[in-house]
């Protein structure tokens, strides 16, 4: 019996070539680590971002949302809350700066809502409860048929990733500072936002009480160039407050293409009550 650890000529041979090679390896992996780390400042470091007023920064990002004209896209939908779930998916067309046309499916494809929303008037279908809307917005969001103002530029520029801090509608100037290769913007009255240079373009925008806490929040993720325009993928909205969160997934974005004829219709089917407004 062969003493533990013994090896044949044949097999130290291999053991010495595969030791030399493995050691030739390794020192190579610490020449690369080595090499990088001394010249870490020209490889991987970034120029600081140029100081700003945040006057010019949010100009900037004004111009930048004003560059898109008209959208039409798909994404998947995804609601959370206390009372569960929902996952479906969402179609758009957009022509800014006031209007919309909109159709949400849920699962296996099922009509859940299809509308229209422009200036200050609204038609919208609601097939599971065969009833249509349609005429003032204002008056939806009297009845609380219609909580938000879906042609309001705010809620389009929010729902398409492109939202815009407006420093008119505070008592003064907001306050900047650089951190993580980012602006943020302390619009005051617990408002902060993050914003990207390239762009420039927002990446986050929260709301939070006198107390510190989270009121809402919003999200863009996975940024992409498209006609000239930064896009996210990825929106995600929280309130806090309601504990409840959407967050869309862009799989077809088209920015400033010709709309057809016709993308601003909404068919009422047979059948269904219309409820004027």
């Amino acid at each position: 019996m062969k003493p533990e650890g013994w090896l044949s000529p044949e097999m130290t041979k291999n053991k010495v070539i595969y030791t030399t090679f493995l050691k030739g390896r390794i020192l190579w992996v610490l020449f690369i680590i080595h090499f990088f780390s001394a010249c870490s400042a020209p490889f991987f470091s970034r120029k600081q971002l140029a100081p700003t007023r945040p006057d010019v920064l949010v100009k900037s990002i004004e111009d930048h949302a004003a560059k898109l004209r008209t959208f039409q896209g798909w994404s998947t939908m995804m609601i959370e809350s206390t009372e569960g779930g929902f996952r479906g998916s969402m179609r758009l067309s957009v022509k800014m700066p006031d209007s919309l046309w909109i159709k949400m499916e849920g699962p296996l494809g099922m009509d859940v809502i299809e509308g229209r929303f422009g200036g200050e008037n609204a038609l919208f279908v609601i097939p599971a409860e065969k009833r249509a809307y349609r005429g003032s917005i204002r008056n939806m969001q009297e009845r609380g048929i219609l909580p938000i103002d879906l042609a309001s530029p705010e809620m389009l520029q929010g729902i398409l990733g492109l939202p815009v801090p407006y420093p008119a509608v505070y008592d003064s100037l907001p306050s900047l500072t650089i951190d993580s290769r980012k602006y943020i913007l302390d619009m005051g009255y617990g408002e902060r936002i993050w914003i990207e240079p390239k762009g420039p373009v927002v990446t986050r925008w929260e709301k939070r009480d006198a107390n510190g806490e989270m009121l809402w929040l919003w999200e863009g993720r996975e940024f992409r160039k498209l006609k000239g325009i930064r896009l996210p993928q990825v929106i995600r909205m929280t309130d806090y407050q309601y504990r409840q969160r959407v967050t869309l997934v862009y799989e077809t974005a088209r920015p400033n293409r010709p709309m057809k004829n016709g993308w601003f219709e909404v068919r009422i089917p047979e059948g269904v009550e219309t409820i004027e407004l």
